[in-house]
């Protein structure tokens, strides 16, 4: 597919695999940002469109893709969600957390910041485990109800108010990425930094590509299968 400038940032991403690395590399958000277009996207972030899209465009023919996200039916969709971030969270998340807690217990003293993370990363937790269990106990099992029911209309507004419900929480969990963002230098451990605290940052930074990832493909895709 062409990239347009008038594209949004979601429609990209949704069909250039790939493109996310990109728009993570200029800090332009992709998750609840995704509704601009990549004109304004290019401005707020200072960067050529035509640099966005050779870069978007290199990238992209670089990864093969068995499947597009436009073939996934519902089912396909929630297969996704749950095999690419709910294990991925379940797994990280309490990690994380732990590293977080040792880190700002031994270096709290002087690195002040680190007990802020603290307390920023235990929100985040908190609110992405909700959504979590949001998806899995109402949003998909109402949404595989939705593929199976001829009596579609009730079933699709409940669904719409779920949704509703998850893109302010997600709103919120982009607001606490920015802040851990702003907290760490951009992920960046300060010099001489122990082995806890190097992977405390780096797994920081692959939580928040992978959060952005969910709530694009949560918000932009499967919301779109109703």
């Amino acid at each position: 597919m062409m990239i347009q400038i008038q594209d949004t940032v979601a429609e990209t991403l949704t069909q250039n695999i790939g493109a996310d690395n990109v728009f993570g590399k200029y800090n332009i958000d992709f998750c609840c940002g995704g509704g601009m277009t990549l004109e304004q996207a290019c401005k707020e972030s200072g960067v050529a469109f035509e640099t966005l899209k050779q870069e978007i465009e290199a990238i992209t023919n670089t990864i093969s893709r068995d499947v597009k996200y436009d073939d996934f039916n519902i089912e396909d969709s929630i297969d996704y969600v749950s095999t690419n971030f709910h294990q991925y969270f379940s797994e990280n998340v309490p990690l994380i957390g732990q590293y977080a807690a040792k880190v700002a217990q031994v270096h709290g003293e002087d690195h002040g910041e680190v007990v802020e993370v603290n307390a920023v990363f235990m929100q985040l937790a908190t609110l992405l485990s909700n959504c979590l269990t949001l998806d899995e106990v109402q949003l998909f099992p109402k949404m595989t109800s939705y593929s199976d029911n001829s009596n579609t209309v009730n079933v699709a507004s409940e669904i719409s108010i779920l949704t509703l419900k998850l893109a302010s929480n997600y709103k919120t969990i982009g607001a606490f990425l920015k802040e851990l963002s702003g907290l760490t230098n951009k992920f960046t451990a300060p010099e001489g930094a122990c082995n806890t605290y190097q992977t405390l940052y780096v797994k920081l930074a692959d939580l928040e590509q992978k959060l952005h990832n969910y709530m694009h493909f949560q918000m932009n895709v499967l919301f779109s299968k109703i």
